[in-house]
């Protein structure tokens, strides 16, 4: 949605701009995750020596109403801080709103 002005307003880069961003992009290193002022970019690895945790960080979590129809049986205590958590959020928003009317 383009919007003229306000929150929603931004800008296209020209054409030139990301080719040239998209050169600097290699497929042998991980570009720009270099913090250090001399050191080096990363290389990449092939997917089987990655880390079995870093494909769980892909998956999506279970949404509040998600844990809400969960079996008391089936909520891990990670589960159950990340209800709580939601649980909380969402009162505030409720009185927050009903607040603001």
């Amino acid at each position: 949605m383009l919007a003229k002005g306000g929150p929603l307003a931004f800008t296209l880069l020209p054409l030139g701009a990301l080719r040239r961003g998209m050169a600097s992009m290699s497929s042998e290193v991980v570009t720009g995750l270099n913090t250090l002022k001399k050191g080096q970019d990363p290389a990449l690895k092939q997917d089987e020596e990655l880390p079995e945790w870093l494909w769980a960080l892909a998956e999506p979590e279970k949404t509040l109403n998600e844990m809400r129809r969960m079996k008391s049986d089936e909520i891990t205590p990670e589960l159950l801080k990340r209800f709580v958590k939601l649980e909380n959020r969402e009162g505030i928003r409720e009185v927050n709103h009903s607040r603001a009317k």
